[in-house]
């Protein structure tokens, strides 16, 4: 992305992407079992930290800052997120993004009209 949209609230959106992962992955119902690749265990115990399919939830956290509904059409990754920074770099700059997309900048106002200057003759 080159550009940065400025009515994009990026640091607010951080900060609220980072306190959801936080309560997500902090909850007492999340069970806590040692790393299967160091204990002996099989595929199915090495899990994604928050799946893609809990990710939709922070939609709602989000939606009100952006000013619009998401959908999760190209935003989450497929299979989820070890990490919180891993979650943000990804997510962050998509819902960017469609931020841009949704709410475009207002194009340049032109100087000159188009075709250039027209003389009128009195």
């Amino acid at each position: 992305m080159s550009t940065t949209h400025p009515l994009f609230p990026g640091a607010k959106i951080e900060e609220r992407l980072r306190a959801w992962w936080k309560r997500k992955a902090e909850s007492p119902l999340r069970q806590r079992t040692p790393d299967p690749r160091k204990q002996g265990g099989t595929v199915f115990d090495i899990q994604p930290e928050v799946s893609s399919t809990e990710t939709v939830e922070v939609f709602l956290e989000v939606e009100p800052l952006l000013g619009f509904k998401l959908t999760s059409s190209g935003l989450i990754k497929p299979g989820g997120y070890r990490t919180c920074d891993e979650f943000v770099q990804h997510f962050l700059p998509r819902l960017h993004a469609k931020f841009s997309e949704v709410k475009p900048l207002p194009e340049k106002i032109a100087s000159k009209p188009e075709g250039g200057t027209r003389a009128h003759a009195s």
